[in-house]
């Protein structure tokens, strides 16, 4: 896992910042000395101030979005529940799907939700995919991926084969400010290429 976070893009308003798997959004809790949290790494170095207008699993590598201050939080807070934000995830799953795209629309929590899968490249018993959430659920796309019937690697809740975590990654991010983009996250790009060559 990476060291630390990665600054994508930043301006008055706005941070785009690349989280790598294993450090929680903000403070958890029940905080433990060891924790690593994204907003904690901001407001200590880089900016000063962080205000979190989304937020990953402590395991879900990639791209976030953060305000620097409490105007533009608002707006871009706006952003999501209005859905003007667009998220493309990639994600390694199995078993591999018999059609190539498949649209879920499961209800999470009570609530409407709609998830578009790919299938980007796949091996004999797992694939690599993308995920377009058109509804932001909490674990929508862990919850749908199961549904579908290909849990995703490491996601022991939602009955997922065994790996070091659970294996999504936030690939792109598009808002009024700009799409940005992480790179698939260099454990993730191991694991697909044991998984392809192995």
């Amino acid at each position: 896992m990476e060291a630390s976070p990665r600054i994508l893009f930043e301006n008055e308003d706005f941070v785009a910042v690349d989280k790598p798997a294993g450090w929680l959004s903000v403070p958890a809790r029940h905080p433990t000395p060891s924790d690593l949290v994204v907003s904690d790494w901001l407001k200590q170095g880089p900016l000063g101030s962080a205000y979190m207008i989304h937020r990953l699993d402590r395991f879900t590598s990639g791209v976030m979005l953060v305000a620097r201050n409490p105007k533009a939080h608002r707006e871009g807070c706006l952003w999501f529940q209005n859905r003007v934000a667009k998220k493309i995830y990639r994600f390694i799953a199995s078993p591999v799907p018999s059609r190539p795209a498949i649209q879920i629309r499961t209800p999470v929590d009570g609530k409407p939700a709609q998830t578009l899968f790919e299938v980007l490249e796949s091996t004999a018993g797992a694939f690599l995919g993308q995920a377009t959430p058109l509804t932001g659920r909490f674990h929508q796309i862990r919850e749908h991926a199961a549904e579908a019937g290909f849990p995703l690697l490491g996601d022991k809740s939602f009955g997922g084969r065994a790996s070091e975590r659970v294996c999504l990654h936030a690939f792109s991010l598009e808002t009024p400010v700009g799409r940005f983009e992480a790179p698939m996250a260099p454990d993730l790009v191991k694991l697909w290429e044991h998984l392809k060559h192995g």
